[in-house]
């Protein structure tokens, strides 16, 4: 019965660990008033040519009707000029952008976007520019 359960138990310990820390680089940022969570993962944040560049995953409260429960979005940002714009986004069917990739749609525009004061957008910008 120990020979049985050992390798049971020491699979569910690094099963919990592993899980756990899948998305632990996530960290929220704001909430959206229909309830969708706003988190930035701040250790991919980079720096490069005058711009900051940031992962942003939106966790929706319930599926959008194409039955997605998350976002994955890699932004530009101007600091200076305090916009940015959306470069690449990823839909997902499981919560927290977790399981496999749907939709992927990747953008090369000149469309920036300046947050509207008090928006979570506003909120996730200020938190990029002051890292």
């Amino acid at each position: 019965m120990k020979r049985i359960l050992a390798p049971i138990i020491l699979a569910l310990t690094f099963s919990v660990m592993f899980s756990s820390t899948s998305f632990a680089d996530w960290t929220k940022v704001s909430e959206n008033v229909d309830g969708t969570t706003l988190y930035v993962d701040f250790e991919r944040i980079r720096k490069h040519g005058g711009y900051v560049y940031w992962w942003e995953l939106s966790d929706l409260l319930k599926p959008d009707k194409d039955g997605d429960w998350s976002y994955k979005s890699y932004n530009q940002g101007d600091c200076k000029l305090f916009r940015s714009k959306l470069l690449s986004i990823s839909l997902h069917k499981v919560a927290m952008g977790r399981g496999t990739t749907g939709v992927t749609h990747n953008y090369n525009n000149d469309d920036w976007i300046y947050p509207p004061p008090n928006s979570s957008s506003e909120t996730i910008q200020k938190s990029v520019c002051s890292r």
